[in-house]
């Protein structure tokens, strides 16, 4: 038996699936100030098996690490004999509990069918997902899944239809998926997940701010007479935050914002 991490970086938006176990949201921002994004499944190549992902590159310290693009694929995984996660363990910003004005996602980013879509869907159907706090308070998703040797974790874009495509990580491995604006301009980038929703957009409640955007494990009642939170938006200082691949650390910048969510 065999243990496999996936650490989720940046703006993600967790929700429960309808069916059974996680719906992930890997949201893009096109025509917006966020609309430069990094966002790749990256690993170590000494980790994978197998690949037919299209478009993959060198990257990391020293070109040691390879990065697989993510842009509007459907993502499950295959190979894990986990039951169903029912929610995420740990404390995540609730986007309820940030904007209590927001009713919604746009169907646009939490649809996967929807025309014009413009987010990534990530499905986890077996697992745990456990919400992880770092000492820069930016929040993380880590997903375990575990796998019979010589078995590992599949990652499959678009399953069962033409011109699907997969990683196969051989067991053990361990991978980032990252979702994170770059440092274009002096927007806080939780701001991005407000134009995702019904009624969010007068709200600028970011984690940094404490309650009730902070941390927390469940969500905020829903209240049609509270008002949403203003506060002016402030140019956060961008800190250095190590991220572990395998037995490769990488030094990243991220904004101190960049929190996983959850929906509601």
């Amino acid at each position: 038996m065999s243990v496999t991490s996936i650490q989720l970086i940046g703006l993600f938006v967790v929700m429960i699936n309808s069916g059974a176990g996680l719906h992930i949201l890997l949201p893009h921002f096109p025509g917006t100030p966020y609309a430069n994004h990094f966002s790749v499944i990256q690993y170590s190549p000494a980790q994978v098996s197998s690949s037919t992902w299209p478009g993959v590159t060198a990257c990391g310290p020293n070109n040691s690490l390879r990065c697989a693009p993510v842009s509007l694929e459907t993502i499950t995984f295959a190979g894990a004999t986990d039951p169903a996660p029912t929610d995420v363990v740990g404390d995540i910003p609730h986007l309820r509990c940030c904007c209590a004005s927001m009713t919604d996602i746009l169907a646009k980013y939490k649809d996967p069918a929807a025309t014009g879509k413009v987010s990534a869907h990530i499905f986890v159907g077996q697992g745990v997902a456990e919400a992880i706090t770092g000492p820069d308070h930016r929040t993380d998703t880590w997903l375990t899944m575990h796998s019979v040797d010589p078995t590992g974790i599949t990652v499959i874009a678009n399953a069962g239809m033409s011109g699907s495509y997969n990683i196969v990580f051989k067991p053990g491995a361990t991978f980032t998926i990252q979702n994170e604006v770059m440092p274009t301009n002096g927007e806080n980038h939780f701001l991005a997940y407000y134009l995702m929703g019904v009624g969010s957009d007068s709200c600028t409640s970011v984690p940094s701010d404490g309650p009730p955007c902070a941390a927390r494990s469940t969500e905020c009642a829903v209240s049609k007479t509270a008002p949403a939170r203003k506060i002016a938006p402030t140019r956060r200082h961008m800190i250095k935050t190590n991220v572990r691949v395998g037995s490769t650390l990488i030094t990243e910048s991220l904004d101190s914002d960049c929190s996983n969510t959850r929906w509601p």
